[in-house]
């Protein structure tokens, strides 16, 4: 009996029929919130401590020495990086941005792939980090490119070669325990970690956490104790490396005095201002409270998810409990500093991301469940989240506005001609205000020529970089000559470099108050009044020609006279 049978229709006769991953929208919209980010922090310019890291990264490609010749209390290691950048990139505010942004993309690969390794799923990872990258552009121009920053881009790749190193043996694919890749993961570790010290001492403390991890993990699976304790060597001697070569560029550079003294005498006094009547536990209780829920709704509701939904993995836990343990390695550090700046979280907030990224894709998958209604129902919570809460409020405008603001200036929508014109409307908080900084700048630079040193007495060392002029001494801010605490030291430092090298211009500063930094609750201008030795200077020697924003210019008399701007018996 003949088949009856119908043959089936040709390939391109067949309806075209799409299966699509549901995670593609997740890295989608994970992706875009990366991309988003780094074009935010790409056009963000300098608050007062970039102006600081600038001024002495310069200093170093022009031979000169942290602390002894352009001094501040913050470690070397964020000297170095804005060295490194402007070396790179040039001479310019986007520098540094430039080297942030890269550092910000290393560390997404870096959590892309931790996700994989503790999570099974490289989308966690990813999802995470996004989160990261957004929190990082919200905390915006003021607390992003300091040291935290880029000690949070070091310890995402420390965190990286710790579970890599673990993971070799698992299975045969991982390569074979104890060889030489594993022996540099060791090491890779250790020196992360040492270069992470010299940006923040606190955040070179996670290696004590991510090499107990390590030892654990070979002393299960050897019964050796040379073989356990092989991490501890390796890592150990590793973290010495990057410290130092430091140590010794400041014994044959000279300035080793210059280093203890600032770091072992100055910086302890900065530091107990936070902790006047206040405790250990209420200190770390609050690291801890602000780090989860001060700076997004996103990353504490991500968090608790994490920890409430049931396991994906088999090593999520292993991996929750790693990022954990170096985290309260941080959370220790910001509570000893006792201050709770916004960008002291600057490490240790890629981490809360990585975990609630974590929360944030368990949450996604149970939403899938619900169909388009559960689909709609999370993308609801995203944005309600992401719009609830901003880690930077005291700047002008919501993180959004200045998004739109920034985005219409990079397109050409906007108003401005000039890079100057966004500066002015986004760039002050408080009494700072990079326009004013940079309208002074343009003053000085009429007023003296290109060898001619200058002085301003106040907190804005940025413009020594805007006006391209050297500073008359190494006190390139007023801070040690107005805390409570080697005042005396640095008064007669600062009147030695103005003695040796007399500026032809002379600024003081009003309003800049910041009893946190100083102990003090006076301005700069009030400050000359406990100071005999530098007011009889300022008397005696200049003469006022000018006033611009908070800043009152004097030049030398002699020059003043010249210029027909006083008389020579001008006070």
């Amino acid at each position: 009996m003949p088949s009856t049978s119908v043959p089936p229709p040709a390939v391109d006769a067949l309806p075209r029929q799409y299966v699509r991953d549901p995670d593609f929208w997740i890295a989608l919209l994970a992706w875009s919130v990366i991309a988003f980010s780094c074009a935010q922090i790409l056009l963000l310019s300098f608050g007062r401590d970039q102006g600081i890291y600038a001024v002495i990264g310069e200093g170093i490609l022009h031979g000169q020495m942290p602390y002894r010749d352009l001094w501040d209390f913050k470690p070397p290691g964020i000297h170095l990086v804005y060295a490194l950048a402007q070396a790179l990139f040039g001479r310019s505010m986007t520098a540094i941005r430039l080297l942030e942004v890269a550092g910000l993309l290393a560390s997404v690969a870096a959590w892309i792939r931790l996700g994989d390794v503790f999570f099974g799923l490289k989308r966690v990872g990813l999802l995470g980090a996004a989160l990261a990258a957004l929190i990082h552009a919200q905390l915006d121009f003021w607390h992003t490119a300091q040291p935290e920053t880029f000690g949070g881009f070091l310890t995402a790749w420390a965190l990286l070669f710790t579970a890599r190193a673990t993971q070799r043996g698992r299975h045969p694919s991982d390569g074979r325990a104890g060889g030489i890749a594993q022996w540099a993961e060791w090491a890779a570790v250790g020196f992360l970690f040492g270069c992470a010290a010299l940006l923040k001492p606190p955040l070179g403390g996670g290696a004590l956490v991510c090499v107990a991890y390590l030892v654990r993990a070979e002393r299960d699976r050897s019964e050796r104790l040379r073989r356990a304790l092989a991490p501890l060597l390796a890592a150990g001697l590793a973290s010495v490396i990057p410290i130092g070569l430091c140590a010794l560029w400041f014994r044959l550079g000279g300035a080793w005095q210059a280093l203890h003294w600032t770091m072992f005498d100055f910086t302890p006094g900065y530091t107990k201002l936070g902790w006047e009547d206040r405790s250990a536990p209420q200190m770390f209780y609050q690291a801890l409270h602000e780090g989860f829920f001060r700076f997004s709704a996103l990353a504490g509701a991500g968090v608790i998810a994490a920890a409430v939904i049931a396991p994906m993995h088999s090593r999520e836990r292993e991996g929750m409990f790693l990022v954990l343990g170096v985290m309260s390695v941080h959370f220790a550090g910001i509570a000893m500093q006792g201050k709770f700046f916004p960008y002291h979280y600057g490490a240790t907030l890629p981490l809360i991301a990585f975990l609630a990224g974590l929360g944030l894709y368990k949450l996604w998958r149970r939403c899938l469940t619900g169909g388009a209604g559960g689909v709609l129902a999370y993308a609801s919570f995203i944005v309600v989240a992401a719009a609830m809460w901003e880690p930077a409020r005291d700047l002008p405008g919501s993180f959004w506005w200045r998004s739109r603001v920034r985005l219409a200036y990079l397109f050409g929508q906007a108003s401005f001609e000039t890079r100057e014109m966004l500066d002015r409307t986004l760039y002050y908080v408080a009494d700072y205000s990079l326009d004013a900084d940079r309208r002074l700048a343009h003053t000085v630079r009429r007023l003296t020529h290109a060898k001619d040193p200058v002085f301003i007495w106040g907190f804005e060392p940025v413009v020594y970089w805007l006006a391209e002029r050297k500073p008359a001494s190494r006190f390139i801010y007023d801070v040690p000559q107005r805390a409570r605490w080697e005042q005396a030291a640095a008064r007669a430092e600062l009147m030695r470099d103005l003695r040796r090298t007399p500026p032809e211009v002379f600024a003081i500063q009003s309003r800049d108050i910041f009893p946190a930094v100083t102990g003090a609750l006076s301005d700069s201008r009030r400050a000359l009044d406990s100071f005999p030795e530098l007011r009889e200077l300022l008397n005696n020697h200049y003469a006022r020609v000018e006033e611009v924003e908070d800043f009152e210019v004097y030049v030398q008399k002699e020059l003043a006279t010249r210029r027909g701007d006083v008389s020579p018996d001008a006070e």
